[in-house]
């Protein structure tokens, strides 16, 4: 089918937007019929001159929103009237905008606060080209070659030292290298989640996280959190009454609440997982970037039992682009993982597996977390410093690590409204609605320090103070 679709650059939307409202209108006025089906991805990204990951995203709205369904193998349909009563009537749920604007949807004008992908300035070329310098030199078109889908058997070796300076003990055979967090979650959705199966989440937590999970046709339990992570009574009380297979946590500098689980409640969660024979996901968003003299583990490294399936992304600590991350999986749940990363993409990089293997094995990623370490630690001191002047009313939990703050605004302050005014003053930041599944987001935004100099973070939560006060006299 072709689709008449324009993309007006001048817009502020960003392209997704505007493709998704387009097709959404076309279906909502009757002149796309139920059944119809939709261009392929690579055609209509090719026809309107945008990157494929633009169609893709305005095409998982549009499944979010119940106008659309895909048929495996076979495409993008739009879904007949009446039926789309049949689908998950949750709210819909998009992804922050940090994730979504990977096409530099904003020009280098605007100060960025969403998204938590580390500045680009952070990262040495110089290393990174003479480490891929000495891979081509060495396996010459052999890194170009698929790998194994479970990883590049040097690179699982070295990772299972590098675990262990975590306090997790594996062996090369546990070790599954994935292309990034993101599909990692996908993966252990379908290897361990079936249609109909409870799945735990934080409330609130990443929106691609809950969006894996349901297209699995999960049901999704929302335990809140405090800042020392969530209640023991009211967590057991919940895994008694709903039964999950899954558990999907992020203990360590929590993402977006910034909550550091205590030992006490990571070894519960273990004592619980045990108990009520459920696993646990655990996503190390940014575990690496702790600003203290304390060692924060991971729950992993209490786990005796294997209930934990542990989740490691570099997209934080080395470049965003890379792509790749790791996971330590229990032997009984291996064979399913397998054929289930093979169903993704059978195979993730050969050449940034070797890469990343000689960074680790020359120490050069150990000496650029230490790095970053001290970068963001001054960072992260002058925005909790700006938002405490700028910011009147403003309550947040500071963690002393990770990427984000997650600030709690004034009741007058709508986290939406907000957003909408300070992007026209070309500053943006996540509003705490695209954590939620419900209103209560409205009065949260999280703040990201990852992408902005000191200078920006003073300018920018100027701005976004200078707004929030224009709110506070507008009702």
């Amino acid at each position: 089918m072709v689709l008449d679709l324009r993309i007006d650059k001048n817009k502020e939307e960003p392209a997704y937007f505007q493709i998704y409202e387009q097709i959404r209108n076309l279906i909502t006025s009757g002149a796309l019929k139920g059944e119809s089906k939709l261009p392929s991805i690579r055609s209509l990204s090719s026809a309107l001159g945008v990157n494929t990951i633009t169609v893709v995203t305005a095409y998982n709205m549009l499944e979010k929103d119940r106008f659309v369904y895909k048929r495996q193998g076979s495409g993008t349909f739009v879904i007949s009237r009446g039926e789309d009563l049949l689908l998950n009537s949750e709210q819909p749920m998009y992804f922050e905008p940090g994730e979504l604007d990977m096409e530099n949807e904003y020009d280098d004008d605007y100060i960025d606060f969403s998204i938590s992908a580390p500045d680009p300035k952070l990262f040495s070329v110089k290393d990174f080209r003479q480490v891929m310098n000495e891979v081509l030199e060495e396996d010459g078109a052999r890194a170009f070659m698929y790998q194994r889908s479970v990883g590049y058997t040097p690179l699982r070796n070295a990772l299972v030292d590098y675990a262990r300076e975590y306090g997790i003990n594996c062996c090369a055979e546990d070790i599954y290298v994935v292309s990034g967090a993101q599909q990692g979650i996908d993966i252990i959705a379908k290897a361990l989640v079936k249609s109909g199966d409870c799945v735990f989440v934080e409330l609130p937590t990443y929106s691609g996280a809950l969006a894996a999970f349901k297209s699995r046709g999960a049901k999704l339990v929302e335990v809140p959190l405090n800042d020392d992570g969530p209640g023991i009574k009211e967590l057991e009380r919940l895994v008694r009454l709903f039964k999950p297979v899954l558990f999907y946590a992020m203990p360590n500098f929590h993402n977006p609440t910034g909550s550091i689980y205590s030992v006490r409640k990571k070894k519960y969660m273990l004592l619980l997982a045990k108990k009520y024979d459920f696993r646990i996901l655990e996503d190390d968003y940014s575990g690496d970037l702790n600003y203290t003299d304390s060692k924060l583990l991971p729950i992993k490294a209490y786990d005796n039992n294997d209930r934990v399936i542990y989740l490691k992304s570099f997209s934080k600590i080395f470049m965003p682009g890379f792509r790749l991350a790791y996971m330590a999986i229990p032997e009984d749940i291996r064979r399913k993982a397998a054929d289930a990363k093979i169903a993704s993409d059978i195979s993730t990089s050969g050449l940034m597996q070797r890469i990343l293997c000689k960074y680790i094995e020359k120490g050069i990623l150990e000496k650029h977390v230490t790095y970053l370490r001290k970068e963001f630690s001054v960072r992260y001191l002058e925005m909790v410093r700006a938002i405490k002047k700028t910011i009147r009313g403003a309550k947040f939990f500071e963690p002393k690590g990770g990427l984000n703050l997650w600030i709690n605004l004034p009741d007058e302050v709508n986290s939406q409204e907000l957003y909408e005014n300070c992007r026209e003053k070309k500053v943006i930041f996540s509003p705490g609605t695209f954590y939620f599944n419900d209103e209560k987001g409205q009065g949260y935004m999280r703040m990201s320090f990852a992408a902005t100099n000191i200078d920006e973070i003073w300018e920018g939560l100027s701005i976004i103070g200078n707004e929030a006060e224009k709110l506070k006299h507008k009702y």
